[in-house]
């Protein structure tokens, strides 16, 4: 508008200039006025400069606050994020530190408990049927050996006093056969001796001419009747697999039971 405005203003002048005839053609007036002319217009070339270069800083800076404003909202949506998974992380540190406490009285109660627990089973073996006592007594001394050490983690306690207790509970299972030396009448005599899972112990001598079993109540070697040799003998071959599994009639020790080989006590 400015420069519309300028370019009249010269238009005007070159129309009265010679009109007036006060002015000659290189009159001082006129170079005077030709002169602030082109200064106006020099000024008015620098002023639209100046406005071309704002519009094009306007409008890089309109692009860049554009910019700035998705990256905030990213920004602001990445945060929300964040604090979502700070939230789940707290509730899992929670529940770990819950956790740990939870171990750590498991721990204070658990290694008094395995004490207790061997102490049953010491008193368990003494009181069972007396088969592979070495083999078990040795099982128990480690395990006590292992319960005092303080340097042994629990973990590897609890791991050994499990692993006695399975080995115990598998002898509930099966039969086994082995020989054993046996004082029968005043005389050391070898045997073999049958063991039904926990069910009980007989015993044969190798010339088969005796035969007996393991009296729980009076916690020792007992004789059996004579009628009870074929069903033992038949008994060790079927756990030496010499022949067919079939039933065989021996005693066991019951409720309420009176003697080994006749009464209550058989089965």
């Amino acid at each position: 508008m400015r420069k519309k405005l300028w370019l009249l203003l010269l238009l005007l002048s070159g129309l009265l200039l010679p009109v007036s005839g006060t002015w000659s053609a290189g009159g001082p007036e006129r170079g005077k006025i030709e002169r602030v002319v082109a200064a106006t217009v020099e000024v008015e070339r620098g002023s639209e400069k100046q406005r071309q270069a704002w519009l094009a800083e306007k409008s890089r800076l309109t692009d860049e606050t554009h910019a700035l404003e998705l990256e905030a909202r990213l920004l602001r949506a990445r945060v929300e994020k964040l604090e979502g998974y700070r939230l789940q992380r707290q509730k899992e540190i929670a529940r770990f530190e819950a956790g740990l406490a939870e171990m750590r009285r498991i721990d204070l109660e658990l290694e008094p408990e395995l004490d207790a627990l061997v102490g049953r089973l010491e008193r368990f073996i003494a009181t069972d049927l007396p088969f592979d006592r070495q083999e078990r007594q040795q099982r128990l001394v480690g395990l006590r050996r292992e319960l005092d050490r303080y340097d042994s983690r629990l973990a590897e306690k609890l791991r050994r006093v499990f692993e006695a207790l399975k080995i115990e509970a598998g002898y509930g299972r099966g039969f086994e056969v082995g020989e054993e030396n046996l004082k029968l009448d005043g005389t050391e005599t070898t045997v073999q001796v049958l063991r039904l899972g926990r069910i009980g112990l007989y015993y044969l001598t190798l010339d088969g001419r005796q035969a007996g079993w393991y009296d729980r109540r009076k916690r020792a070697w007992e004789p059996l009747a004579v009628a009870y040799r074929p069903a033992i003998r038949e008994a060790l071959r079927m756990a030496l697999k010499q022949r067919a599994f079939d039933l065989v009639r021996l005693p066991v020790v019951g409720a309420g039971a009176e003697t080994a080989a006749g009464k209550g006590g058989e089965k």
